[in-house]
């Protein structure tokens, strides 16, 4: 018989109390461990629950502590990564999670070793089918995993397997109390002095109890959330060779587990996602699905600076780099930790105390802000590159300068410069601000009003650059603006705001010309085709009275009827888990609706439609005259819930793009929205790096009924979901913040997605106001009509699209000495693209490129750039160099499923 014993400490960062608290516990159980290490030469290991964040967070407050850390490390008895924080899998991105890693190694580096080379994520809510592939791409021998696993699948010991098929050795903590099994059932919680007959006692019982599941190989998990490091191993050994005289005992960090008991033998294999639910007999942990709709303020805010940082500022700080400008590589790189903090798996799952919630917004909104200032410093480059002129020139030097007037084209020519992040070309319908200046004493030189002057307007055309017109549509106009120039030159603008189609060339900037003209700039088309119904050609909308809405599919004549239905369930649950009522009582229909037609024109067709709930405010605690307790009710008191959606078609689109706006007064309540397919059967979805299928309804069906934690028909996915047949189907695409949903089984074949849960129940508190997320709650999405001969990659795509910023900045076109339209690079073919990055070493010139197979099949892409590549490598996600491919243009193949990492060098 063999026990391996593995002690940790499972530490949360911020959860029930907030950081600051959690931390005065963190130093204190760092001198408790580094007094263990001191006195107990026996203490072999410990191991800091895969994160390298604890250590900032200690030698912050006692940098005294570093050196002895940093020789602990060096010798391989404190084991520290492999994460900088353990994440949630579901709500954040893959690359978030290889920056994760790299951080997580990058700081162990720092501390003279290499992170712990094994895959942690004993307390993560569920895992990504892609998992080992992300794992494997960092070298690791192998993963510890416990929730969302089953304990049928095979025991302890298994491989798990990508959707690639890559197979990683595997430890599943499935059965008991996953990775506090040793700690609950024989040793407690608390480091007190041994009491050795009842610990032999509840050891006997434990092994006896288990063995079944274990054989003779048994290990003993020792690592409770934020225990305190418990130094008495040899004393515990000692009791366990009394007990069991063959015994062989190994203090371990894992690494001989994966080394020794994944022999040769076949083992048992599993296969993708993890997401099984607690079933008290397989497994004792909740799989705790929920947390994907807690807190949906939080999710929103998190996706939006994951969009920026991934789709736009890497990609320009990846330019920067190519060119040899590394300076700002260091506030990358701090913004990315910063932004990592945020997804601890109790952080970003909203199941902490509000005060913890309200420090994670702070943090997204100063991501948001450096966010902002690389790309900022990216728009001056390209300003200085195209004028020859630093921006300095531009600006005040002192109070009684006018640069307001330099920066008036007394011919009304301006150049809008738009930047598109994403290796492929984009032509998409946008809205773009254009922000004339508005000095008093210099009018725009084209201006008209309606016949006897009601409104006066600026007159312009705009034109692409190779001089074809661009039509476009005036949204609205904002008149003297005050906007900042540069730092405290601040100056006043008309911002006109404009609807139209230009062609961005693949990474790179291109630029639109502004140009005045005499004629009156309105147009009477329209897409509009009844008060109520509009049609580009490709798909038709049509509004009902009730504030619900058609789409038709006019080519393959197939209409997806009653879109933007909601469904209200009462919640009594929290931030893990969504509880309905006994007697719940479901709202599915509004009381009234109103329908403003919002743009009607050539190029955009938008409809407000404003759908209204009369719904109790709030459950409340009902009690007898005696102040027992009698149950939950109602509140008597009734509000009205305003659901206020926009929905609009642009001209050659086959896409719907929707922004729905929740005026949330209301309590203790979820709150779903039903796309109606027609389409029966399986579903379809995002994940990170993958394509997954799964079954409508419940996956375990009644079999689930008697389950400790029920199965939730919504699951996780990442920004798209949907269904199709022979003929089609139809997506929802997410711009962010939205994380759950499913298919019903219902006769419509409806997805089910849900966009908020509001609740006032938090962890050990007698409640708190935060969950209910009151105020107006914003979700913007699409619905993709797509035909029959559409591949997961273009919805990926599109959805790609949808969350891209793109950078722009507006200048005299006088001022523009040189023209660069140049692609930095461009991808083409049957490959999606994930991320364009500086590489991890910092080098000058060494940027990352990294694509993804979603389809069932081998598929390739060609890979281009302007500059002469002098080097390209396939790499794995770590950035290890595998192979040399040349320079120049290439190809890449992959296989279903597969990752593709390149390294592009180019010459200085």
């Amino acid at each position: 018989m063999k026990f391996y014993y593995f002690n940790s400490t499972h530490w949360d960062r911020e959860w029930y109390q907030p950081y600051q608290e959690f931390r005065k516990y963190l130093v204190d159980a760092a001198r408790e461990l580094l007094r263990i290490f001191d006195t107990e030469p026996e203490f072999r290991r410990f191991t800091f629950d895969g994160q390298t964040i604890v250590l900032e967070d200690i030698t912050e407050i006692r940098p005294d502590w570093r050196p002895k850390l940093e020789e602990l490390i060096r010798s391989g008895r404190l084991s520290v990564g492999p994460w900088y924080v353990m994440p949630d899998e579901f709500l954040v991105s893959g690359e978030a999670m290889i920056r994760n890693l790299q951080v997580g190694r990058r700081i162990a580096a720092e501390y003279g070793a290499r992170a712990w080379p094994v895959g942690y994520a004993c307390d993560i809510f569920g895992h990504i089918a892609q998992l080992p592939q992300i794992f494997a791409g960092f070298g690791f021998e192998g993963a510890v995993v416990w929730r969302g696993t089953r304990g049928e699948d095979g025991g302890h010991f298994v491989l798990w397997e990508s959707p690639d098929g890559t197979r990683l050795k595997t430890l599943n903590l499935s059965r008991w109390s996953g990775y506090s099994d040793f700690t609950l059932n024989v040793r407690g919680m608390l480091p007190v002095p041994l009491d050795e007959a009842a610990f032999k006692e509840k050891f006997r019982k434990f092994v006896e109890e288990d063995t079944e599941n274990w054989g003779d190989v048994f290990v003993l998990s020792d690592a409770f959330d934020h225990a305190t490091p418990f130094g008495e191993t040899e004393k515990m050994f000692r009791c366990i060779r009394e007990l069991y005289p063959e015994a062989e005992i190994i203090h371990t960090d894992y690494t001989e587990l994966f080394d020794r008991e994944f022999g040769a033998e076949a083992l048992p294999v599993i296969v993708g996602e993890q997401i099984y639910p607690a079933d008290g007999i397989r497994n004792g942990g909740g799989q705790i699905s929920s947390t994907l709709s807690s807190r949906c303020d939080l999710k929103r805010a998190n996706d939006l600076c994951q969009n920026e940082l991934e789709l736009s500022v890497e990609p320009e700080m990846a330019i920067r780099t190519a060119a040899g400008d590394v300076e700002s590589l260091p506030l990358l790189r701090y913004t990315w930790k910063h932004f990592l903090q945020n997804h601890a798996h109790d952080s970003i799952c909203g199941c902490s105390v509000d005060q913890v919630h309200r420090t994670m917004l702070c943090r997204y909104d100063e991501v948001r802000n450096l966010d902002r200032m690389l790309d900022e410093e990216f728009r001056l480059i390209d300003r200085a590159r195209i004028t020859g002129k630093h921006i300095y020139a531009s600006i005040r030097q002192n109070f009684k300068d006018d640069k307001e007037c330099e920066a008036v084209a007394a011919d009304g020519c301006y150049t809008l410069r738009l930047f598109n992040p994403l290796p492929r070309p984009v032509r998409r319908t946008m809205e773009l601000e254009l922000p004339f200046p508005a000095h008093a004493s210099y009018p725009y030189p084209k201006r008209r009003g309606e016949l006897f002057g009601y409104e006066f307007l600026n007159c312009f055309r705009l034109y692409d650059a190779a001089g074809n017109e661009i039509q476009y549509q005036l949204k609205s106009v904002r008149s003297n603006q005050l906007r900042a120039f540069y730092r405290q030159d601040s100056r006043r603008y008309d911002i006109y705001t404009v609807i139209c189609a230009p062609e961005l060339p693949p990474c790179g900037w291109c630029g639109i010309e502004v140009r005045p003209t005499d004629a009156f700039m309105r147009s009477f088309d329209t897409l509009t085709v009844t008060p109520l119904s509009a049609s580009n050609g490709l798909i038709r909308l049509d509004v009902n009275p009730d504030g619900t809405f058609d789409l038709t599919d006019l080519r393959s004549k197939r209409s997806y009827r009653r879109m933007n239905d909601f469904r209200i369930d009462r919640e009594i649950g929290d931030g893990w888990n969504h509880v309905r009522p006994v007697g719940n009582r479901r709202v599915c229909g509004a009381g009234n609706a109103q329908v403003v037609l919002t743009q009607d024109g050539p190029i955009r067709a938008e409809f407000e439609i404003t759908r209204r709930y009369d719904v109790p405010r709030a459950l409340r605690c009902e009690g007898t005259n005696r102040e027992a307790y009698a149950g939950l009710a109602e509140s008597d008191e009734i509000v009205t819930l305003e659901i206020v959606t926009t929905i609009s078609i642009d001209r050659g689109s086959e896409v719907a793009n929707c922004r729905t706006v929740v005026r949330n007064n209301l309590c203790d309540y979820r709150l779903q929205l039903l796309v109606p397919t027609g389409i029966s059967g399986d579903y379809f979805l995002s994940q990170s790096f993958a394509h997954l299928e799964r079954p409508a309804g419940r996956t375990e069906g009644k079999w689930s009924e008697s389950f400790g934690e029920p199965e939730m028909i919504e699951k996780n996915f990442d920004g798209v979901l949907g269904k199709r047949d022979e003929k089609g189907g139809i997506a929802f695409l997410s711009r962010g913040g939205i994380h759950e949903g499913g298919a019903l089984t219902d006769e419509n074949g409806s997805l089910v997605i849900t966009l908020l849960r509001a609740f006032g129940r938090t962890v050990q508190t007698n409640g708190e106001t935060e969950g209910q997320v009151q105020g107006d709650r914003c979700f913007e999405y699409a619905l993709d009509c797509f035909g029959p001969e559409s591949c997961f990659t273009e919805l990926f795509s599109r959805m790609q699209e949808l969350r891209a910023p793109v950078s722009n900045y507006m200048l005299k076109t006088e001022e523009i000495a040189g023209r660069n339209e140049e692609s930095f690079i461009t991808v083409s073919g049957g490959l999606a693209f994930t991320s364009l990055k500086p590489a991890e070493d910092g080098a000058p010139g060494a940027v990352i490129l990294r694509l993804v197979n979603f389809e069932r099949g081998m598929r390739s892409a060609a890979v281009s750039t302007a500059r002469p590549v002098s080097r390209a490598v396939l790499c794995r996600l770590d950035e290890t160099e595998v192979s040399e491919l040349g320079g120049g243009e290439f190809a890449v193949t992959a296989k279903p499923g597969e990752i593709v990492t390149l390294k592009l060098e180019f010459g200085q």
